[in-house]
């Protein structure tokens, strides 16, 4: 049996390896109640300035340092023409959790809800950027991905569902606005869009 898991990962730029997972969040799809969430310390300087802009929106660690620290508000703020990513990228150095401890902690949530008789699918929107940093740091950090190499692309199953290539998840308008850009958010999100749609499958 199949066990999706609603998966998100706000990065600091386009590829793994070169570029950081600046944070990561979970939820069951058919239990968004059932939550992970972890903000990492990066795993190198390197950062593209817009990912910066995306990624940065909704890390908490970046709300304590701004108000505690007044004077560098502006420059944590992704919104405000000062910006800093750096700075962002040495507050999460000094916040964050080391990968391996991040992903240690992940595995262990995957364990506790799931069971041998269900296969933890991850699903994310588009699963191709979520996939490739999730697998790259499992294998990095841990030596194997408990996901496999299967996942689910939550807009594809969509398009599947409707029967129309050119279909997205947002023509459920399930949404308020744009998506916060925090990871565990957006995988709340995405996780009762598909989960709506999922049952009307199950249904037929």
């Amino acid at each position: 049996m199949k066990k999706y898991i609603s998966v998100d990962v706000e990065a600091s730029g386009t590829i793994p390896g070169k570029y950081s997972m600046l944070s990561v969040g979970a939820c069951l799809v058919d239990d968004p109640s059932k939550q992970f969430y972890a903000e990492l310390k990066p795993i190198s300087f390197e950062f593209d300035p817009e990912a910066m802009k995306i990624g940065s929106l909704g890390l908490k660690c970046l709300e304590e340092y701004r108000r505690a620290i007044p004077a560098q508000k502006d420059k944590l703020d992704p919104k405000h023409e000062k910006f800093d990513p750096r700075l962002v990228l040495n507050v999460l150095e000094k916040e964050g959790l080391f990968p391996i401890h991040a992903m240690q902690n992940f595995e262990e949530w995957i364990k506790e809800n799931t069971t041998k008789k269900s296969k933890p699918i991850i699903a994310a929107a588009p699963i191709l950027f979520d996939g490739m940093y999730i697998s790259w740091y499992f294998n990095t950090f841990l030596g194997h991905n408990p996901f496999g190499f299967s996942g689910e692309d939550i807009n594809s199953v969509y398009r599947g569902f409707r029967k129309n290539v050119h279909a997205s998840i947002k023509d459920l308008k399930m949404r308020q606005g744009e998506l916060p850009h925090n990871a565990l958010e957006d995988a709340i999100q995405q996780a009762k869009e598909f989960k709506y749609f999922l049952d009307q499958i199950r249904q037929k």
